[in-house]
């Protein structure tokens, strides 16, 4: 009996590992994305699979977002989706990835909208 405990508790306790969102904190908080060609972009990611981002011109383009395995992978209209590593971020933290166009971009994750 204490063996059929011990394996539903881990396996409730694995599950809920695998359910954790890597994307909970973009919920309510602002990606400031630096492009060294293009400026200065503001994303704001939805928990709804929805995000918004304002332009370096300050025009506002919106499209959906999924996560595909590892990735997660923004999609606005007949653009190639934006495909990024889907990991865990705290408000504070910066990283680099590569844009589309194979330019360097750092994004920063900062509290609020």
């Amino acid at each position: 009996m204490r063996l059929i405990v011990a394996l539903v508790v881990a396996l409730f306790s694995m599950t809920g590992v695998a359910l954790a969102d890597p994307m909970a904190a973009f919920y309510g908080n602002t990606v400031t994305v630096e492009n060294p060609e293009a400026g200065e972009r503001k994303v704001h990611i939805n928990e709804d699979g929805t995000y918004s981002q304002v332009m370096p011109d300050g025009t506002t383009a919106e499209g959906t977002w999924e996560v595909k395995g590892e990735e997660a992978c923004f999609s606005s209209g007949e653009n190639e989706p934006y495909c990024v590593p889907a990991e865990e971020r705290a408000v504070g933290d910066s990283w680099e990835m590569t844009s589309p166009a194979g330019v360097m971009e750092t994004a920063t994750l900062e509290e609020g909208r």
